[in-house]
């Protein structure tokens, strides 16, 4: 089950012969919840879009790996929330990408985010399948209530905050979860509102560099561990890396089956199921898209390179994933902006 950043990813692409533009549910809800379904789980998405021809879409690509969206409230009126990501070469050649919410065709701003509303969190509480991870990315009343209720019920809470504004608010939200995961450059002393919420699993991403971790037992905190990032077997797109590091660490760590208590005790297990997400976000590095890897490869054979690459014995590597039929999404130049709209007054 998981709520927050759910969105259409439009990815443009400037590297190469010819300019392309794809279109794919993305966010880091919508990738974490997605990469799950892949990987055979039964996944939930809970959210706000619009009425629109980017909402049908993101609900399509959602569909087409197995997400439910039921629980996707479609508002007449309102826009799908749009983020661009334009891939290009660096001066030294190298692949990099940037973001933006600014249609690359009109310049109008797309719609944003928009968060539960506190009135409907309890209606949408009791609509709940049973669950046993509930993932969250973003702050708000009528999220924070769905986590607390899925925390009470059993449930693996994850929390992987992309700013702070409301410190009161954002702490409560830490004191729900059992894993925080975090970017080490976006979020001023997070170190410190952390400890105080005493989060079992706490993960600070460091980029190309990899990421540290530490495990709290008895609510007291270990030492940090650092854990290097995997060379990538061919860098195209580093987009997704991180939902893929989390998708792979919630897939590892419930996949045999213990008492949570059991396994947020266990700094070992942890480690592992880390460094499997990483092998993975390695892998959809030589992808275009931040689940490019999703579109070629068969998710059995990924998950075991994936093992291997862990265990030491492979290395990452484009051949050694078995590539099935191209479907890359699809291709589309018009105006997000003006189709959207047009797409409302059908």
């Amino acid at each position: 089950m998981g709520t927050g950043f759910i969105v259409l990813d439009v990815i443009r692409n400037s590297i190469g012969t010819s300019a392309t533009e794809r279109r794919f549910a993305g966010g880091s809800c919508g990738n974490v919840l997605t990469i799950l379904a892949y990987f055979g789980w039964g996944a939930n998405a809970v959210g706000r879009i619009g009425d629109d021809h980017a909402g049908r879409e993101l609900v399509a690509d959602l569909a087409k790996w197995g997400v439910e969206t039921k629980l996707l409230q479609v508002e007449a009126g309102r826009g799908t929330p749009i983020i661009v990501q334009e891939n290009y070469l660096d001066t030294k050649g190298r692949p990099r990408h940037r973001f933006s919410r600014a249609c690359p065709v009109c310049g109008a701003t797309l719609p944003a985010y928009r968060p539960l509303l506190t009135s409907e969190s309890s209606m949408i509480a009791a609509k709940l399948p049973s669950h046993s991870v509930f993932y969250f990315d973003r702050v708000a009343p009528g999220t924070l209530e769905l986590a607390q209720k899925s925390r009470a019920n059993g449930a693996l809470v994850v929390f992987e905050p992309s700013g702070l504004k409301d410190e009161r608010l954002f702490t409560e939200c830490l004191k729900a979860a059992h894993v925080v995961k975090y970017a080490n450059d976006r979020i001023e002393g997070i170190h410190d509102v952390v400890a105080k919420a005493k989060v079992p699993i706490e993960i600070e991403t460091l980029g190309a560099k990899g990421l540290r971790l530490r495990v709290r037992i008895g609510g007291r905190p270990g030492a940090w561990k650092d854990l290097p990032a995997f060379s990538a077997p061919e860098l195209r797109d580093a987009a997704g890396s991180g939902d893929w590091t989390t998708a792979g660490l919630i897939h590892s760590l419930m996949a045999g089956g213990q008492p949570i208590e059991k396994v947020l005790a266990d700094g070992d297990a942890v480690v592992l199921a880390t460094r499997q997400g990483q092998a993975l976000a390695a892998l959809n590095c030589g992808f275009e898209g931040a689940r490019g890897l999703m579109y070629e490869a068969d998710a059995k054979r990924v998950l075991d390179l994936a093992g291997a690459i862990v265990k030491g014995t492979k290395q990452p590597s484009m051949d050694a994933v078995q590539p099935k039929k191209r479907t890359n999404g699809r291709t589309e130049k018009a105006c997000l902006s003006c189709s959207g709209t047009r797409a409302l007054h059908q």
